[in-house]
């Protein structure tokens, strides 16, 4: 149920309630790979969340569960952060990524490793573009999403592990610019797509290294840790998405025991 914290985290689960709660729960320095797409404040109808908060309680909300972030990371684990780049109406514009950023260096003691974008094809073509053919006021649209990458304390990792990433995988992803295939699930209003959190395990963690997800919303994270043989644990406050994220494994397993089954 919401807001019940179990006693102790077991691995390959999601958990069910307020992120906050729940990494009181996860030991310090125990994670390799944070990834993550939190709520946008964009006035989404999610199933449970206020998406629509002032950014000032939005980005001091944010510094708490970025420091809990930080807490439970390994020395050298790492952090993938997606939010968008540019986002807002006319004057009243906002860059959660670039300040998001911020917060994380100045104030919860991250270190800034880069950027990389993607292009969000299921943002529907905006035609607003303000002062039309004049300097007045144009808009600037930006179809553009980032995954912000911080790490905790040493970038390299201080162990030899089993990569998974492919040769043309690891130079698209080192380019900064992602090619991603669009998530196709739309029972969840914001759909995360999986080539995303995949992109980030296959490139900064090794095979049996623990992925945590504190937004797992329908689960996108943990299914990319399961099928790259990555431990995952995600946090996600509806219990709607609980069970959708929870089903959306159940189907990976059905599928791994049957593809073992017909060797």
């Amino acid at each position: 149920m919401v807001g019940e914290v179990p006693h102790m985290l077991e691995q390959n689960a999601i958990y069910c309630g307020d992120c906050l709660e729940l990494f009181k729960s996860v030991d310090s320095k125990s994670i390799d790979l944070v990834v993550t797409s939190p709520p946008y404040n964009v006035g989404i109808e999610y199933d449970v969340h206020n998406d629509n908060m002032a950014w000032e309680d939005y980005y001091r909300w944010s510094e708490k569960w970025m420091r809990e972030v930080y807490r439970v990371l390994k020395p050298d684990g790492r952090f993938c952060l997606n939010h968008y780049l540019s986002m807002g109406q006319s004057s009243n514009r906002h860059s959660p990524l670039m300040d998001l950023n911020y917060i994380g260096v100045n104030f919860v003691g991250f270190k800034h490793h880069g950027l990389a974008v993607w292009w969000d094809i299921t943002i529907t073509k905006r035609t607003a573009w303000g002062s039309w053919l004049s300097a007045s006021a144009p808009y600037i649209n930006s179809p553009l999403e980032g995954v912000l990458i911080l790490y905790k304390d040493s970038w390299k990792l201080a162990r030899r592990g089993d990569s998974t990433v492919t040769k043309e995988e690891f130079m698209e992803a080192c380019s900064g610019i992602w090619k991603l295939q669009p998530e196709r699930n739309r029972e969840f209003p914001a759909p995360f797509p999986v080539s995303l959190p995949a992109r980030c395990i296959n490139m900064f963690t090794y095979r049996g290294d623990t992925v945590l997800d504190p937004f797992s919303g329908s689960g996108s994270t943990a299914v990319a840790a399961k099928q790259f043989e990555r431990r995952y644990i995600g946090f996600e406050i509806s219990d709607k998405y609980c069970k959708m994220a929870r089903d959306r494994l159940n189907r990976i397993s059905s599928k791994l025991t049957q593809s073992v089954l017909a060797v």
